[in-house]
């Protein structure tokens, strides 16, 4: 009875040390691989952080270029430019609290990425916007450019046209002007003798021929002829009457009527002495039709 005693006593014995060996194995176990278990989690962690960083790095490298590619847009449109003021600032101010966070978690990399992607998309509608109006306005310019090249072309065409149109009013003018040719200017006498001297003129006798035209107008006409003392001062005519002459009324001399039929007319005009005769040259105008159409000198001793 005794042994059978000591024998299940070394039984039980026996058992709780084998259930003690195998609660340690177990318990080895479990923090074997609680072990590796918070090793590997430790290792994903690392990989987690190191990943958010690169990408944090690579947010604020496009973030940059954005920037950068903002820099480049240029437009003439004050609206437009002050908009694209404001997506700097946006992505500028982006830029700083990405940089001023020490340790992003997934999350927030994924809220920047969806930031970016609404600044790129938001950028690509400004590029769009301006490429049209740098197209339109380049096609503008060179319209603008072609309608003042097209308007220099025709005002020059005018300006060539007017000048011919006035080479030609010239010529016209110039063949429809009567000429006085043959002059011949001299102091006569009481006896119609040419005489020299100041003293001996009773008068000044202008000749000349009015040569034939035929593209003037025929008919009835004045020839007026202006003389100069040698100081500038014109002779005047008894009545102190004046004709006009390119605009302004002037004093002549003497005058004479004449029917002009476009043949050639020879004629005398004569002016009076009045006293005031003296030694010197003397200068001789004739004019008909408010045009000078010859001249002509003469000398008193």
């Amino acid at each position: 009875m005794e042994n059978e005693v000591q024998n299940n006593s070394k039984s039980k014995a026996s058992l709780l040390m084998l259930i003690t060996i195998i609660l340690l194995l177990f318990s080895n176990l479990f923090f074997i691989y609680k072990f590796y278990t918070m090793r590997k989690e430790k290792v994903f962690v690392q990989v987690e952080l190191k990943d958010t960083e690169n990408e944090k790095a690579q947010i604020e490298e496009q973030l940059k270029d954005m920037l950068n590619q903002y820099n480049t847009l240029k437009t003439n449109n004050s609206k437009i430019s002050a908009e694209l003021d404001q997506e700097k600032n946006k992505i500028k101010e982006l830029l700083e609290e990405i940089k001023n966070i020490k340790s992003a978690n997934a999350y927030q990399i994924n809220q920047y990425k969806k930031e970016l992607g609404t600044l790129r998309e938001i950028m690509r509608s400004y590029i769009v916007q301006i490429d049209s109006l740098n197209t339109r306005n380049k096609l503008l310019t060179e319209e603008n450019r072609k309608v003042k090249t097209d308007f220099q072309k025709v005002v020059t065409e005018k300006e060539d046209l007017t000048q011919k149109k006035q080479e030609l009013e010239q010529k016209v003018d110039i063949a429809s002007t009567l000429r006085a040719i043959n002059i011949a200017s001299i102091a006569v006498n009481d006896k119609a003798k040419e005489v020299s001297r100041a003293k001996r003129a009773s008068k000044i006798r202008v000749c000349f021929t009015l040569s034939e035209n035929a593209i003037v107008k025929p008919g009835n006409r004045f020839v007026y002829i202006r003389i100069a003392r040698p100081n500038k001062e014109i002779l005047p005519n008894a009545e102190g009457e004046m004709f006009t002459f390119m605009g302004n009324s002037i004093l002549y001399s003497a005058k004479r009527e004449i029917d002009y039929q476009n043949k050639d007319v020879d004629m005398c005009i004569y002016w009076t002495n009045d006293g005031s005769l003296t030694e010197g040259v003397y200068n001789v105008d004739i004019f008909c039709d408010g045009k000078q159409i010859g001249s002509d000198t003469f000398m008193l001793k």
